[in-house]
């Protein structure tokens, strides 16, 4: 992309526009390969090879955009296990993590490499393993996620688990009791979920709390073959539609804790592979059941 200099800037203004420039640059760059890579045009970016392949400046600040310019270039070069690799960091490294549009999970990066993958031969089951984040979708460190209360009521529900037999039910007006805390888990296959497991194993012989997952993958027939993979036994209820008609766009995977009446009491926005981030979700749902 052609740049037009004035020599009426200061220095400061000169190395903003730059920075600037050198920005539209890269977007422009993404662009034509996007175009190249969708019309099989491997001339179409040889005048742009050498500044795709540099190493990544210090004032691109976007690290993931980075990572898939390089997955493109490789793809259309035919090298697609390199491409693969790029994928991989563009994912891991994103830090917005998609939206919801009408319903629907907008996540071009996703399904960019997911086409490449599936014509590589890869199974569903394998992607969801490949393309899982290092860290929560929203960029946030696990260590670093914070409780927060909750902006809405959580709405009646009334669910199949996974099987499709066993109804789970929820009326956040519910009275009197003994009830238990309940720790709700949202999530997708493209999250880590061991985590998940050890805080279900350490729960599950507890009377006094219950553990509860929300999978919102849209194609159900992938996930019980993961669950049957990796061994899990976690409690699965497929929650698509309900959690997107309440949250309408959000970060997963989520953690939510209801105290024994039901009510939504705190919300968390990721989740650790340590014990640490195990007995601070145990302690939270201890510190409800007295009103803490």
């Amino acid at each position: 992309m052609e740049h037009f200099k004035r020599d009426d800037q200061s220095n400061s203004e000169l190395k903003d526009r730059a920075t600037s420039e050198a920005k539209d640059d890269r977007e422009y760059s993404g662009q034509i390969l996007l175009a190249a890579l969708r019309a099989h045009r491997l001339d179409a970016v040889a005048s742009i090879k050498a500044s795709v392949e540099a190493p990544r400046s210090t004032d691109d600040k976007d690290e993931s955009a980075y990572w898939l310019r390089r997955a493109r270039l490789a793809a259309i070069e035919g090298q697609q296990q390199d491409a693969l690799g790029y994928y991989q960091l563009a994912l891991r490294t994103r830090q917005k993590a998609p939206s919801y549009e009408r319903g629907k999970l907008q996540d071009d990066l996703s399904e960019e490499a997911h086409a490449l993958w599936t014509k590589l031969g890869g199974t569903e089951v394998a992607w969801a393993a490949w393309s899982t984040p290092a860290t929560p979708a929203n960029g946030a460190k696990a260590d670093d996620a914070r409780w927060e209360k909750p902006t809405k009521t959580l709405p009646t529900f009334e669910l199949a688990d996974l099987s499709g037999k066993n109804l789970v039910r929820q009326d956040p007006q519910r009275q009197g009791g003994p009830h238990q805390p309940v720790g709700h888990l949202v999530w997708s296959l493209q999250c880590r979920t061991a985590a998940v497991t050890k805080l279900y194993e350490q729960a599950k012989g507890r009377s006094d709390l219950q553990i509860l997952t929300f999978n919102i993958d849209e194609d159900l027939g992938l996930v019980e073959p993961f669950m049957k993979e990796k061994g899990y036994t976690f409690p699965v209820v497929p929650a698509y539609s309900y959690v997107v008609n309440l949250l309408d766009g959000y970060a997963i995977p989520q953690n939510w804790v209801l105290n024994p009446k039901g009510d939504w009491e705190w919300t968390q926005v990721g989740y650790g592979s340590d014990d640490a981030w195990v007995k601070d979700m145990l302690a939270k749902l201890d510190a409800v059941k007295t009103g803490g």
